[in-house]
Parts: C-alpha cells; sequence; structure tokens
C-alpha cells in the first residue's frame, strides 16, 4: 500500500515516551531517578504503585523495574495491547503497532476489512448460551416430575434434590442437523475456584431401560481441568466454609448428604465438590487455594483409584504449602504493596527490610549500570559481558534471600521469634542444656522466674557466640546492687546474645489452619452412592417384613388354642380355599 511506513521507520520517528504517554502513563518528576520516569494514576489522581516504566537514555526502549526485560516501541505494544484506543480482543497485535505508529505520526493508512477464517476445531469452547435450561424449582410437582427420573434409580429423595436445586438443572441442546431433536441431560454445573461463571457441565443421561446407568461425562468444551462443581445447601461461599467434601461425582456428594444430614444438622453448611472423574493437580490446587482455612474431607471411591486421589491431593497440599509466601512480621508491608499477588517481587522495594533492602538496590544500581554501558556505544563488549554476569550474581543473590526470607520451599515458615536478650554467662548450661548443676538457690530461682514470665509455653534458645559483652550492666536477669549514688543497676555480668524461639509456633504459616480427613463408605461398598442404594434397599425389606408380620398375626385362625395366629395357621385358610376351588 502507498504511504505504508516500515516499523524502521516507527522506530527512527517516534520516541518511546511518545507511546508510554498514549498508553496512560504520566511523566513523574518527583522520581528523582538517572532515568526519566513515567507512572500510571487511578481515578482520584493518585500513582499506582509499582505500575512504573524507566526510559533509557537512547529514547527508544524502556524497562520495568525490578524486571530486566527492555521493551521497544513495538515490543510494548504487542505485550501491551489493551493500553490502546485500537485494540480490540482476538486483533492481530502487529495490525494494533501499525494502527498506533500510524496515527500517533499522523499518517493516515487505509482501513481495508478483511475476511478473517477462524481456523475450524474439533472442540468448540463451552457456552451456556448452547444449552435450554430448565431449573430445579422446589415446590413445582409438575417440575420435580422432570428431574426425578434421572435420581429415582439413585435413590436419591425429593429432600436431598431440594437441598442442591440451586446447583443443578436439566440442559437441553439442539443435535447437528434440522430434525428438531434434543439431547437432554441432567447437568451439575462446573466453577473455577473464586469465579461466578459456569465453565462447563458434569452430565449424567437418563437410565436405561436394561437397568444400566446411562450416560456420564462432561459437556463439550468444558473446562475439564480446572472447573468444579461446587454446591451447598445453604449456599456457603467456597472460601468461607470450614468443611469442604470432595467426591468423584455429584451423585455420590447428595447420596452422602442424605446419608448423614439426619444425624449432622451442621452438613448443610458445607460446600461439597465434585471433580467429575478423576480430580486434576488444577482441580486440587483451586479448591485449595479457596478454602485455605477448612477441614477437607476426601470421600474419593474406596477403591485402589480413589486410594490414589487421596495421596495426590496431599501431594499437591505439599507442594501448595512449599510454595506459598510465609509472610513474618517484617515483609508485611512489602507483601501488601505486591501489583501481581503471584510474584513476590513486584512489590516496592522500599519497603524491604534493610539486609534485603540493600541487595536489592545493590542489583538495581548494577541493572542501570548495565543499561548505560549498552547504550552508550563506548564500552567493548566483553566489558559488558563482565557486568551482565555481575548482575545476574547480584539477582541471584537478592532472589534467593527473599526466597530464603519467605520460607519458599519450605512446608512452613520459620519458628516464631519470641525475643533476644542478653543473658549472663553463668545460666547458659541450664538455658540451652537444662543442667542448673553448680546453680545457687538464689540463681536457679531467677531463671525460672524470667523463663515463666517471658516464655510460658516453652522456647528454643539459639546462642550467639560472636556477641560477647565481657561487663554488662543491663543484663536481662541477675542479682542487683545498689551504687554510691543510691541506683540500682545490675551487677556488671559477661552475657551473650541469646534469640528465644517458640517450640512449635511458626511465623508466616501457610495454610495454617487447613486439615484432611479420609472418608469411607461402610458395608464393602465402593462410592457412596451405592452404600445409599444398598442401605435404602435394606431398610424397604425391613419394613416389608414387618407388614407381613402385622398381617400374620392379625389374620387367620387360632387352631391351637394359645390365643396366637402362627403363620401356618394363617396359610390354613388359604390351602382350604384353594382345595374348595
Amino acid at each position: 500500500m502507498q504511504g505504508d511506513l516500515t516499523y524502521d521507520e516507527f522506530r527512527s520517528r517516534l520516541s518511546i515516551q511518545d507511546v508510554l504517554i498514549d498508553a496512560g502513563y504520566q511523566f513523574n518528576r518527583r522520581d528523582g531517578l538517572r532515568y526519566p520516569s513515567y507512572v500510571r494514576v487511578d481515578s482520584h489522581g493518585r500513582r499506582v504503585h509499582g505500575d512504573k516504566f524507566l526510559v533509557m537514555p537512547n529514547d527508544k526502549c524502556c524497562f520495568q523495574p525490578p524486571q530486566i526485560r527492555v521493551f521497544g516501541i513495538v515490543s510494548f505494544i504487542t505485550e501491551h495491547p489493551h493500553f490502546f484506543r485500537e485494540y480490540r480482543k482476538g486483533m492481530d497485535p502487529y495490525r494494533l503497532v501499525n494502527l498506533v505508529c500510524n496515527r500517533l505520526l499522523n499518517n493516515p493508512i487505509e482501513s481495508a476489512m478483511r475476511k478473517i477464517i477462524e481456523p475450524r476445531r474439533n472442540i468448540k469452547p463451552f457456552d451456556i448460551k448452547d444449552y435450554s435450561i430448565l431449573n430445579y424449582k422446589k415446590y413445582d410437582i409438575d417440575n420435580i416430575k422432570k428431574f426425578n427420573p434421572f435420581f429415582k434409580d439413585r435413590m436419591i429423595d425429593i429432600p436431598t434434590q431440594q437441598a442442591f436445586s440451586a446447583f443443578l438443572c436439566l440442559a437441553y441442546r439442539k443435535r447437528e442437523g434440522n430434525d428438531n431433536r434434543y439431547y437432554r441431560n441432567l447437568s451439575f454445573p462446573l466453577r473455577i475456584p473464586g469465579q461466578d461463571a459456569v465453565v462447563g457441565f458434569e452430565e449424567r443421561g437418563m437410565p436405561r431401560l436394561d437397568g444400566q446407568s446411562g450416560y456420564k461425562g462432561k459437556a463439550l468444551g468444558s473446562n475439564s481441568s480446572e472447573g468444579l462443581w461446587i454446591a451447598s445447601p445453604n449456599k456457603t461461599p467456597l472460601k468461607e466454609a470450614s468443611h469442604v467434601l470432595w467426591f468423584e461425582s455429584a451423585y455420590d456428594a447428595m447420596a452422602y448428604y442424605q446419608i448423614h444430614s439426619n444425624e449432622d444438622k451442621g452438613l448443610s453448611d458445607a460446600v461439597f465438590i465434585s471433580t467429575g472423574g478423576n480430580p486434576t493437580v488444577m482441580q486440587f490446587r483451586g479448591g485449595i487455594k479457596e478454602a485455605s482455612n477448612a477441614c477437607h474431607h476426601l470421600c474419593f471411591d474406596n477403591d485402589l483409584a480413589g486410594n490414589q486421589y487421596v495421596e495426590n491431593f496431599n501431594v499437591e497440599l505439599r507442594h501448595i504449602k512449599e510454595s506459598l509466601p510465609k509472610v513474618c512480621e517484617d515483609m508485611k508491608e512489602y507483601m501488601s504493596s505486591l501489583t501481581r499477588p503471584d510474584n513476590i517481587f513486584s512489590g516496592e522495594g522500599e519497603l524491604l527490610p534493610d539486609n534485603l533492602y540493600e541487595a536489592y538496590g545493590k542489583w538495581f544500581d548494577e541493572t542501570t549500570e548495565l543499561y548505560s554501558m549498552r547504550d552508550s556505544g563506548l564500552c567493548c563488549e566483553d566489558d559488558i559481558e563482565d557486568q551482565k554476569e555481575k548482575v545476574k550474581s547480584l539477582y541471584d543473590e537478592y532472589r534467593n534471600m527473599m526466597f530464603d526470607k519467605l520460607c519458599i520451599g519450605q512446608e512452613n515458615g520459620r519458628l516464631k521469634v519470641l525475643g533476644e536478650y542478653a543473658v549472663p554467662e553463668w545460666s547458659l548450661n541450664a538455658i540451652v542444656n537444662g543442667d542448673y548443676t553448680g546453680l545457687s538457690e538464689e540463681e536457679s530461682s531467677i531463671l525460672d522466674n524470667f523463663i515463666s514470665d517471658h516464655f510460658p509455653e516453652g522456647f528454643i534458645a539459639d546462642v550467639d557466640t560472636e556477641n560477647v559483652n565481657e561487663f554488662d550492666n543491663f543484663p536481662a536477669f541477675g542479682t542487683r546492687r545498689y551504687d554510691s549514688h543510691g541506683n540500682l543497676p545490675y551487677e556488671a555480668v559477661k552475657t551473650y546474645n541469646v534469640r528465644f524461639v517458640h517450640p512449635h509456633q511458626h511465623d508466616g504459616e501457610a495454610l495454617p489452619n487447613l486439615t484432611v480427613k479420609r472418608e469411607l463408605p461402610q458395608l464393602g461398598c465402593k462410592d457412596w452412592n451405592d452404600y445409599l442404594i444398598k442401605q435404602e434397599k435394606s431398610h424397604l425389606e425391613n419394613e416389608s417384613l414387618d407388614k407381613d408380620e402385622e398381617k400374620t398375626v392379625s389374620a387367620g385362625l387360632d387352631l391351637d388354642g394359645n390365643e396366637q395366629v402362627e403363620i401356618n395357621e394363617s396359610e390354613e385358610t388359604k390351602r382350604h380355599h384353594k382345595l374348595g376351588r
């Protein structure tokens, strides 16, 4: 097309500052850094912390600290398309570069409409609009009759159906072709934990005439890797649940509720989860993170696969505990400043504790120096490579310190620090080893009082042998002596700095209240629905026997005169009737 500009022309005629301003960033005069700083502000004119770009000296590139990656004009637009008004969902990012850069250069371009043909895919992503939905109505008999055939053979009663009515439906989808026929299935909506959108259906078909359970599966295009059926009779949000029960099918979850709801009235507040088959890592991860303070009841099938799912759950739970940061007191302010919660390096560096801030500052300064060396054109390649290695080494050091501080890679944080005290040398053996040998009665009493006042739940002592004070007038405890002015200082003694930590409490535990409990159906049943069916059949048989017994006692002739009608006497009349015929 005549008049088209190339990317090289965009780079030569535009500065990265033009693009940043068009993307909604403002020049920050108060930043005081070596390079120009551009920040984003909110609707109240306040700066959005962590959303900052620094412009390189050549005015063609920028970077976002603490990230090392440098963005040019083209890469900035393609990586941040949503910043620009020309962007539309699904747009080719390089088409967007042309539109934005030509507009900034006031170069009109032909608006050509091209038909874009999407490649045919075998599976279309799930869309609930493709279905006609019939919701369960608790008090509409005609409506309930349409659902009951799906539950009758499963022996799931109407009160249980009503308890879960908000979390099931009949979904109709037209068959391919123009025959006006529909698929109809009992459908349990799948959702990603923490989100409201329906991302699929766990589906169950009508039972077959031969007694088989019929179709079971998931709707076409369902998000099977993350989506879960999440239901609660009292509509308790998963995040607020005290008890979360995991199953392989929604039928099993409803069966469990029917079996236990009369005994456990609090079960209505619990949250029931169905994975719709083999549980995935992402399903476990989403449920655990959303319900991090709950007791998770693993009610998977009583077979080899079900036991494996329990092992998989515990493995994923351990991985989550290891990956989550354990936030101690001096890191809380920094962690609250994260712009991306899943990135521990996206907070405000100024809020880090002193040792971490020092490591961060060294890496940041050397990174800035590296960019300066690259852009100056005055440094040889060997010097630049040496600087790269230095930056990488400093970043690795900073990263390792962050991981160590947040105990990433460990299931729990460090033991809670109870305090650091200057402890007299005479008491060290008793504190560390519990050996009071050589202590006077007065010294033993002083030490015991100190321990009971400060560490009533016990302690672990860590002695800093390098931090010694030969003449300490103010130890943590000890005998007192008046001086010549009548003041009451401690007697000067040799002391060691001792850090006391709690014997079992951790500072910044990951998922501290989450517990796991395995639950299995009884009577040798494979799953909870089988257990319910066996229980209901046994109950019906007992009722039938009770009715037969009542009939034998109340009907018949007392032939032997013992004031009771036995079964053979009751049958006697029937035999005579048959003979009479």
